[in-house]
């Protein structure tokens, strides 16, 4: 199998060496034009400098929305007439894909809920939730840690933010994992195109639903204030209400899930940089730069996807009105133009001018959500762990091309009371 059909493989990205391929382009052919697997062939671009430039000149000379944010996850994904989950992403109907004003005009809606303020009025929910989750778990002294503290915490505060019934909230989950990695044998159900269909269709409806119930009522819950949305004096679509629903609901855990998990991951790898941040867990400073190398090593949204608007050069490459052109996220994060020693993951690296959360028109709404959480998490665990907790079997990744990580992390450590008894 060549290196361009690795790259677009799920498969690969579970049980390969991506980094190692992203990581020979990246010195040999930063803009190299790639035949993959898919129904045709785009442009990686692989340095952070090159990076900037596509996320800089968003609704300039790149369009997201023609194509969608991402490669399609194999080739019969990429047909709108099979694809529910393309057919919604080309036609604009989420915030994350769409261009010019309408793009803007969502973004307003939301801007104040996941600015640094109004994150911050949601501090005591986060708090709250992680509590609760680690007061469940810190006594067994063993738990599954990327599905029971990495990623149950951000799934509890986005379904408190949506107000979604705890009852459904497995069900929610078990979905956004079929349409995300839908070549992930755990979450099938059929074909990669059956599973991704019934994923999206599952959520979408689900999120539609709720909206227009919610509609013309006074909620403050992120559906409610989609469902009082105009674009234009219109309100917004069933499609638009639904899958606005399934992007906050993916965007507000996949991020915290796969940095927390990764980040705990290399320091149970190197126990000395868990021992020396728990002796400054009370340094806020020490605590979100450990935060921001998760970010950066995980580079949870391995890449995103633009479609070039006009003739353009990107290092000395050619590329035509109409190419498509994928930024690799996570190869930018690791570009040695940038980052000192990169392919060492260092809790205390500053500055770290990582992209995993993108720039510009297109930067991601809910960084500083992820960024809180994956803050006061790390305070807890620093505090109620003396000890780096240890690995007792494999990690396991995600089949995704588009949402890379960790899913599966068993590991053990001292039983404490939980943090409701301190």
């Amino acid at each position: 199998m060549s290196d361009d059909v690795k790259i677009t493989s799920p498969a690969f990205f579970a049980s390969g060496d991506p980094m190692a391929i992203l990581a020979k382009w990246r010195k040999e052919e930063p803009v190299r034009w790639t035949e993959g697997g898919l129904s045709r062939g785009f442009w990686s671009l692989t340095k952070h400098a090159d990076a900037m430039h596509v996320f800089m000149n968003d609704n300039k000379a790149f369009s997201i929305q023609r194509y969608g944010a991402s490669l399609p996850q194999n080739a019969e994904m990429d047909d709108i007439e099979k694809s529910e989950f393309m057919r919604l992403i080309r036609s604009g109907a989420n915030l994350s894909v769409m261009d010019g004003e309408p793009h803007m005009t969502m973004r307003r809606v939301f801007n104040e809920r996941f600015t640094v303020g109004g994150i911050a009025e949601l501090e005591q929910l986060i708090r709250d939730c992680a509590k609760k989750i680690l007061s469940d778990v810190l006594p067994r002294g063993e738990c599954d840690f990327t599905v029971d503290i990495a990623g149950r915490l951000p799934l509890a505060v986005i379904s408190a933010m949506m107000d979604l019934p705890e009852s459904d909230w497995d069900d929610l989950y078990r979905w956004n994992n079929m349409s995300a990695a839908p070549e992930d044998p755990e979450w099938s159900v059929g074909t990669p195109l059956e599973t991704s269909q019934a994923g999206t269709i599952n959520l979408v409806q689900y999120c539609a639903k709720l909206a227009l119930e919610r509609r013309g009522g006074n909620g403050n819950d992120l559906l409610s204030a989609l469902a009082r949305t105009e674009i234009d004096g219109e309100p917004l679509s069933p499609d638009k209400l639904g899958f606005n629903g399934l992007m906050f609901f993916a965007a507000g855990h996949e991020t915290t899930r796969a940095a927390l998990s990764a980040a705990l991951l290399e320091m149970m790898r190197d126990p000395a940089q868990w021992r020396a941040l728990r002796e400054r867990r009370h340094d806020p400073a020490a605590v979100k730069a450990a935060a921001e190398e998760g970010v950066r090593w995980a580079s949870p949204l391995t890449h995103t996807l633009r479609t070039a608007t006009e003739d353009m050069v990107i290092g000395g490459q050619k590329i035509k009105e109409g190419d498509w052109v994928v930024v690799w996220i996570v190869s930018a994060n690791r570009d040695e133009a940038v980052f000192a020693n990169p392919m060492r993951f260092d809790s205390a690296r500053t500055p770290n001018n990582h992209l995993g959360f993108a720039i510009g028109k297109h930067h991601c709404l809910g960084a500083h959500l992820a960024r809180a959480e994956m803050r006061i998490l790390f305070e807890y665990l620093l505090e109620h762990m003396p000890d780096p907790p240890e690995l007792v079997g494999e990690p396991q990744m995600a089949a995704s091309t588009l949402f890379w990580g960790v899913k599966h992390m068993p590991i053990k450590f001292k039983p404490s009371a939980g943090i409701a008894a301190h």
